[in-house]
């Protein structure tokens, strides 16, 4: 288990940054038109899975463009966090939009997709590269000790997914025994105050847990990016 591994010492400890965004319209017209496509297959005698709607409809959250300026603000306020770090999107397309964004604030990044060139996943273990921007399918098998945070633009219901994203950046470092790492998620604010908690929001829950437990014996309390 997570916790345990942190508490023993196997993995580093994190910091966690939850930043909130809401949908926009183009979300929300994205989400009908999931809708209108599921009513006509059901017409058509092609129904759609409930997974199906939901892959599609999840689409919608990973590739939301509210996330962009809620993460300029934000980096502009950090931006150390873009050092040794690893930035998970859902798309190339959006991959793209993400790395306007750090471009603005540091010339060493590049992206890494499906068909690229492992030269540069080299590079960035290397050192070469401070910052990647990269999608699930290669989140798999990295294991670079140096990195400091991971950003998780894009994030599955399932556990699973989470735990291998956040473990990049939760390997313990030799070269910095008092390493703590950085997990900077995402969490999509609810339109209706009775509705059940989102998948974002049951993340928020478990991950703001974990981010609070420390190896033992350390004697640490910091929160800030800065400590």
């Amino acid at each position: 288990e997570l916790q345990d591994a942190i508490r023993r010492g196997i993995l580093v400890p994190f910091r966690y940054f939850p930043l909130s965004y809401e949908l926009t319209e183009e979300d929300r017209k994205r989400i009908r038109d999931v809708y209108r496509r599921q009513a006509a297959r059901e017409a058509a005698g092609r129904p759609m899975t409930e997974e199906e709607v939901w892959i599609e409809i999840a689409k919608v959250y990973k590739t939301s463009r509210a996330k962009l300026p809620v993460f300029e603000q934000f980096i502009q306020e950090h931006p150390q966090l873009l050092e040794r770090c690893i930035v998970f999107v859902e798309t190339r397309e959006y991959g793209e939009e993400v790395l306007e964004i750090i471009h603005r604030f540091r010339p060493d990044f590049h992206t890494y997709f499906t068909g690229d060139d492992s030269d540069t996943l080299r590079r960035f273990a290397r050192g070469e590269l401070e910052c990647l921007i990269t999608c699930h399918r290669v989140s798999e098998g990295i294991d670079i000790r140096s990195l400091n945070t991971v950003i998780l633009f894009s994030s599955a219901r399932a556990r699973l997914e989470t735990i291998q994203r956040i473990g990049r950046c939760l390997r313990a470092d030799p070269r910095n025994p008092r390493k703590i790492a950085n997990v900077v998620d995402f969490i999509r604010v609810q339109s209706e105050s009775n509705e059940e908690p989102n998948a974002d929001q049951e993340r928020y829950h478990w991950l703001s847990e974990l981010s609070r437990i420390r190896p033992e014996g350390w004697c640490y309390d910091g929160n800030s990016p800065e400590a």
